[in-house]
């Protein structure tokens, strides 16, 4: 089976799992999400490695965990948006379905291709995968951010979500073995921050949009300084991008409650 053939394989199975889900009811359903979420994480693997066989040794063929982050939370989440009330019709959840399977092809395309960062269009899918990754965490911030629980619940989920994901996103950084301290740095940041947001009256967005900004800098500072970029320029650059984000958030504050 071709590497195009497995994927369509994973994603139809994913996407017609996700539409069964709709009909089972609590508590089975969360075990039936779980499930497939396990499913995707062993299509998602074999996918990889399937694509590495050609190419690599079997030494070279370990799948990293963080692959599977982002595949699993575009199941989870997906999941979780078409069960709201927004999907009760028909229509909405055609869409809903589509546009989770376009998000999980995407995703699973691009691990494909920057499982050999020595391709030419490594560089291109990183790109596109860090898109998804953020578009994934902010929904995830705003969602947790939303409800106004207390700051040891809400923050402890920023925390599990946000290393989660900034694990994906210093995948094929150079100095790996020093990425998981760096990740809980960066989980340990953006709970710290959500910590004290929980102070101020936000809406669920401007939340989000804030520990987005914050999550964004962060990761990107770290990764510039683990491949060995990292400068006055470069930092002054990130910094110049939290600034105009957070002062666009200000602004918009009043559209984004």
């Amino acid at each position: 089976m071709s590497v195009h053939e497995r994927l369509v394989s994973i994603v139809a199975l994913v996407t017609i799992g996700l539409g069964v889900s709709l009909v089972i009811n609590p508590p089975l359903v969360w075990g039936f999400v779980a499930l497939l979420i396990v499913t995707t994480c062993i299509g998602t693997d074999q996918l990889l490695r399937s694509q590495a066989k050609p190419n690599s040794s079997s030494e070279q063929t370990n799948v990293s965990l963080a692959v599977f982050v982002l595949p699993s939370l575009i199941v989870l989440g997906g999941f979780l948006f078409l069960r709201l009330p927004t999907f009760s019709h028909g229509v909405a959840v055609a869409i809903g379905l589509v546009t989770t399977a376009l998000f999980l092809t995407t995703a699973l395309y691009g691990e494909a291709i920057t499982s050999d960062l020595s391709t030419k269009r490594a560089r291109q899918a990183r790109l596109i995968l860090n898109l998804i990754a953020y578009v994934i965490a902010f929904a995830l911030f705003s969602a947790i951010f939303a409800p106004k629980v207390r700051s040891i619940l809400s923050a402890t989920a920023i925390l599990v979500a946000s290393g989660l994901i900034s694990a994906e996103l210093l995948r094929g950084a150079k100095r790996p073995e020093s990425h998981p301290i760096y990740v809980a740095a960066i989980a340990l940041s953006v709970a710290q921050v959500t910590w004290a947001l929980n102070y101020w009256v936000l809406g669920a967005l401007t939340g989000g949009a804030i520990l987005l900004l914050v999550f964004y800098t962060i990761t990107n500072i770290i990764r510039s300084h683990l491949n060995g970029t990292l400068a006055p320029g470069i930092l002054g650059e990130h910094l110049a991008v939290a600034g105009m984000g957070m002062l666009a958030v200000i602004v918009g504050g009043l559209w984004l409650r």
